[in-house]
């Protein structure tokens, strides 16, 4: 669908930014430090490299370092970013170089392919821009001074490039380790849930990135380094002209009917999780509305783990994820992190043997209704523990409460909407809920507490009256007093009900809608009820679909429509209920 004239404002903004803070930078008096970084001594030096990549581009890398280290050979901390026109002039004198290079590390850090120093052309998490990557890591894995051993890292792009290296697999064994914080496993479910295009939200207003690809296109693909005498400026320079695909990547991500096609398949690495060689530390936030929890949780589920124990290597040697309450790149700025931190690099980089094999797998603080518990240790991702809760959606319509309750609804039945429900009469805050097309349904208080971890399912049967509808529930703790927490989010398109590589529109006959809601954990306190909202389309948190009608099953309608549930992952037994 068309771009909104004001994205292009803000673009052409953010260009213009970008291009103050490139030329404008003023280079630090020599010897000094960044904040954060550790004071530079005789032995430290700060190289730029340019390493050539496909189709005869380069890359422009940055290589802090204490040549001290260089006679015992040093490993590689690899940062491989397109914001690095944000921290000239030196990119690779950072906070995590100030930390570790005076252990022994050397600090690298890359300008992703058509962005500030390196030549060619953004490429959107593309197999270019992955390829540069894996040349990245070659180049420092070859260098005198390296012990032969990369690591990746880096919070939200940043990260992702870690992972999009790392998808090569055995063609780059030089890559030991990735960090990946807040990144992307998969870009057709960043711009994308189920379909459902992701806009803004209402928690933490920033924190959406509905500007991705737009704001790079016109923005960040746009920079140059600030040394403009440097070998490759000219290169760079004419790079900047070219269109570089931004057409394309732009009608990809911003569609209102978007087939999961070759341009998204290219851009998956999930779908390569069995290929990872490398150690892997996944860390993202339950609460991260830009870069959705479900890119770590979805890639730590598919990601095969190494048997020691035979010939052939089924996959990495081992994986960890951490995860926070924090929201994007949120909650790992602790000693717990920290500690994590320092020990896996130590053990893959270096061969520490530091019991970091036997950490986790699974670390996550969970949420209630009051604050965030401590962090919980898991054996695997979905938890072992887990058991299904099932509730039925009972007796709702607009402007009244339904029940979700167990056991399947007698009788024939089913409710329709195309206007917002309103939880007043049950004494529920709508602060959660703006107003929006839907239907709403609370459960009776638990009796215990009820820690919900996972993806929650909506499994419904509906039938809409016309095509590129949405389904959009969601899920919340609703206390005594009736205020309501956000618990997770849902988004489906309906018409890629069947699959993502094919819309498959159908009106006026009922229709079978699975709903996998964005995970979370969430304990809820005794006394609170499960709500739900079964909304179409979601004005906040996504760009709306058509209107229309939507006709929910609340009850068995012949002989395969038994009505539609709710399916919860709940902890240790399935939910009580008052």
């Amino acid at each position: 669908m068309p771009l909104l004239p004001s994205l292009r404002i803000i673009a052409l903004l953010l260009a213009l930014v970008l291009a103050a803070a490139a030329f404008g930078a003023a280079a630090p008096a020599k010897g000094s430090t960044s904040a954060g970084a550790a004071q530079v001594t005789a032995n430290e030096v700060y190289e730029v490299h340019h390493v050539e990549t496909v189709g005869g581009t380069v890359v422009r890398v940055e290589i802090w370092r204490d040549t001290s280290y260089d006679a015992e050979k040093q490993p590689v901390i690899l940062t491989y970013s397109p914001y690095n026109s944000l921290s000239e002039p030196e990119t690779a004198r950072d906070e995590l170089g100030g930390m570790l290079v005076p252990s022994g590390y050397a600090r690298a850090v890359a300008d992703v392919l058509g962005t500030r120093g390196s030549t060619g052309c953004w490429d959107y998490g593309g197999p270019k821009e992955q390829q540069s990557g894996v040349d990245v890591v070659k180049h420092l894995a070859r260098l005198p001074w390296s012990n032969g051993r990369v690591a990746m890292t880096g919070g939200s792009y940043n990260g992702t490039t870690a992972t999009m290296v790392a998808a090569r697999g055995s063609e780059v064994p030089e890559l030991k380790a990735i960090i990946p914080i807040a990144a992307i496993s998969r870009w057709y479910g960043y711009a994308y849930g189920n379909g459902v295009r992701y806009f803004l939200n209402s928690e933490v207003p920033t924190d959406e990135g509905f500007d991705t690809p737009l704001a790079f296109d016109a923005g960040l693909a746009k920079t140059v380094a600030a040394d403009p005498m440097g070998q490759h400026f000219a290169d760079t320079i004419r790079s900047r002209a070219a269109e570089c695909g931004a057409v394309e990547h732009n009608q990809e991500a911003y569609s209102r009917n978007p087939d999961y096609d070759g341009f998204w398949r290219e851009r998956d690495y999930r779908k390569d999780a069995k290929d990872f060689r490398a150690a892997v530390l996944l860390a993202h936030g339950w609460r991260d509305f830009n870069v959705k929890q479900e890119e770590a949780t979805e890639l730590f589920r598919r990601l095969p783990v190494d048997r020691p124990g035979t010939r052939r290597v089924e996959g990495v040697p081992f994986k960890l994820m951490y995860l926070t309450q924090g929201s994007h790149s949120g909650g790992t700025d602790g000693k717990q992190w920290d500690q994590l931190l320092y020990r896996f690099l130590a053990h893959t980089l270096k061969g520490d043997r530091n019991g970091i094999r036997k950490e986790g797998p699974v670390i996550s603080q969970g949420a209630t209704s009051t604050g965030v518990t401590p962090s919980r240790v898991a054996r695997d991702y979905p938890l072992p523990a887990t058991e299904p809760t099932t509730l039925w959606l009972r007796d709702a319509a607009p402007g009244t409460e339904g029940r979700l309750a167990p056991g399947q609804a007698d009788g024939r039945r089913h409710s329709s909407y195309v206007k917002v429900a309103s939880y007043a009469e049950a004494g529920v805050s709508t602060e959660e809920l703006p107003a929006r097309s839907g239907l709403a349904y609370l459960s009776r208080p638990v009796a215990r507490p009820t820690r919900v971890v996972g993806s929650t399912v909506l499994d419904a049967w509906v039938r809409v009256s016309s095509e590129t509808m949405h389904l959009t529930p969601v899920l919340l703790d609703v206390a005594p007093d009736g205020s309501t927490q956000t618990i997770a989010r849902g988004f489906r398109h309906v018409d890629y009900r069947n699959g993502l590589h094919r819309a498959d529109p159908v009106t006026g006959r009922w229709i079978r809608v699975r709903t996998r809601l964005l995970p979370q954990d969430h304990t809820l306190a005794p006394g609170h009820r499960i709500g739900l909202s079964v909304q179409s389309s979601n004005t906040v948190w996504a760009v709306p679909g058509n209107p229309g009608q939507v006709e929910v099953a609340q009850g068995r309608l012949g002989p395969r429509i038994v009505g539609s549930r709710l399916v919860l992952p709940t902890i240790g037994r399935s939910a009580v209920f008052e």
